[in-house]
């Protein structure tokens, strides 16, 4: 019989062999099993390329692997969470959860190579500091203290933008709330000019004398081909008295719409932009004052500004950006007809380009040529318009040879077709219009 000290003798040989045992198993099934992480070689071929000095982290999935539903939405959320905290991708940490499968990291001496298709688990995180051999973490309460050990520099730097921007935002909207704050409500007369005279692409002037107005629902089609077999997109158009109210864009399945709201007077209050499930993705707020409109894009922070003369022609247009820095002023003169005889845009008080209007008739509204200068005085190209025989005939020009030339037989009711020929004579684009 077995005294007490060779019993524990036992116990411990047998615990140290099954330990030993373990360690030996998990060692033989490691060297058996595909690695994750391996040197690169010259034939492999990555979904993404990240190279020092960027730094990456990114949230995979092995989708040959199952996982429970709480694993995968703790995983998509704390890669949420990550990505928000960085404010998405930026220029030296590329952040993101994506379906890419192979990936490629290079400090610039070394390149590994990682096959997310290999991974043990469904979900994972891959981190890339830029100076060593990525990190592939499984469990997702680690994620977030890995990215604090590996890169506080480049959060630091993030919260410090984020604040930033969170200053130029409230500055931004101290002085949009002041512009909006404004007291002035447009009257028929004040809309009528607007309407009429300002020249914008909000309120285009009429181009032909005897140009249709077009009223109700209209289909286009643009087609690739002079057959008309070979479709680029189609759109839905709605018109009131020739003022768009809808616009409706499809093109390889995917459909957007814009819609154009009117307040009492005609004046556009907004247009919004959405996308084929129905939801807002963009959106103009417009504010009118007594001698000017400003166009606020809502989702960017930009913002235009048309100022007026008496007669309500847009005199000088001054765009700003996010930070309501001045990136451009374009200035307008017109003849006693209305029409536009030159626009000069300029960037840091240096003109950048020009376009000159010329007109061979005392009454039409139509330029009979239009003369695009860049920087320096150089002409980019003349585009001209001529009617023969009822058809209204563009000719895009540069270096003394026609580019393109675009034939019309759009009539009164807003329907015909419009043909493109590139210099040789090929057509290059048909453009249908019907009413509905």
């Amino acid at each position: 019989m077995m005294n007490t000290k060779s019993n524990y003798f036992m116990f411990k040989c047998t615990k140290e062999l099954k330990t030993l045992f373990s360690v030996l198993l998990f060692l033989f099934v490691y060297s058996c099993s595909p690695k994750m992480i391996r040197i690169a070689t010259s034939e492999d071929k990555a979904n993404f390329g990240i190279s020092k000095p960027t730094k990456a982290v990114f949230f995979v999935e092995n989708e040959n692997r199952t996982a429970s539903e709480n694993q995968i939405n703790d995983h998509k959320n704390t890669a949420d969470k990550i990505y928000t905290q960085f404010g998405g991708a930026t220029e030296r940490v590329m952040v993101g959860r994506t379906n890419a499968k192979t990936f490629t990291f290079s400090n610039g001496d070394i390149t590994w190579f990682v096959d997310v298709q290999k991974l043990p688990k469904r979900t994972a995180m891959i981190l890339f500091d830029g100076k060593n051999e990525p990190i592939i973490e499984y469990n997702t309460k680690k994620y977030e203290r890995l990215v604090q050990k590996y890169m506080p520099e480049e959060l630091k730097k993030v919260g410090q933008s984020q604040k930033e921007s969170q200053i130029i935002k409230k500055e931004t909207k101290s002085i949009l709330d002041s512009i909006w704050a404004i007291p002035f409500i447009p009257d028929q007369k004040y809309a009528d000019r607007i309407i009429n005279q300002s020249n914008t692409i909000y309120y285009p002037l009429p181009f032909f004398e005897d140009s249709g107005m077009c009223n109700g629902r209209y289909q286009t089609v643009f087609y690739k081909d002079a057959k008309e077999k070979e479709i680029s997109y189609t759109s839905k158009v709605t018109y009131r008295n020739g003022r768009v109210l809808s616009y409706e864009y499809l093109r390889d399945g995917i459909e957007s719409t814009q819609k154009y709201y009117l307040g009492n007077t005609g004046l556009l209050d907004s247009i919004a932009y959405y996308n084929q499930n129905g939801k807002r993705e963009m959106k103009l707020n417009f504010k009118y004052l007594p001698d000017q409109f400003i166009v606020h894009d809502i989702n960017f922070g930009s913002r235009e500004e048309f100022h007026l003369n008496t007669k309500g022609q847009v005199i000088e247009k001054a765009d700003f950006d996010k930070k309501s820095k001045l990136k451009r002023k374009i200035y307008y003169t017109y003849d006693q007809l209305g029409r536009v005889l030159n626009e000069k845009s300029m960037v840091d008080d240096e003109t950048e380009s020009k376009s000159l209007y010329q007109y061979n008739s005392d009454t039409k509204r139509m330029y009979s040529k239009l003369v695009l200068e860049e920087k320096g005085g150089k002409i980019i190209s003349e585009n001209t318009t001529e009617n023969i025989g009822g058809k209204d005939i563009f000719s895009t020009i540069s270096d003394g040879k026609i580019q393109y030339k675009s034939v019309s037989t759009l009539n009164k009711n807003c329907e015909g077709k419009v043909t493109t020929y590139d210099g040789n004579g090929k057509v290059v684009s048909v453009y249908v219009q019907k009413k509905l």
